[in-house]
């Protein structure tokens, strides 16, 4: 009983993160009180902006502006971070990409 309470409360934190995600005072607070939470939070946040249309994408690991080059890869512009590409395969090794081919 006390590990159901436990992912009870864990979903129930994780909820409450996630609908106060654009409280700015809370979200950063959280950054420092739980920094694996709160990346896990950010890339939640980040594929669901993967799924909306809007061109203007945010790294999930630095905050910096996502760009796409001419060949469609999609890249940090600070970090250098590749969120996601047409090809898993560079220089004949598979690559994980964290958020899935184009």
């Amino acid at each position: 009983m006390c590990n159901e309470d436990n992912n009870l409360k864990q979903g129930n934190l994780l909820q409450y993160y996630l609908e106060n995600y654009d409280d700015k005072e809370i979200m950063d607070e959280l950054k420092w009180d739980d920094p694996y939470l709160y990346l896990q939070i950010e890339r939640i946040q980040y594929v669901k902006q993967l799924k909306d249309t809007t061109p203007n994408f945010i790294c999930p690991e630095c905050g910096d502006e996502i760009i796409q080059d001419e060949n469609g890869e999609e890249y940090c512009n600070a970090c250098g971070l590749v969120t996601r590409t047409h090809y898993n395969y560079v220089a004949g090794i598979k690559i994980e990409l964290p958020y899935g081919l184009k």
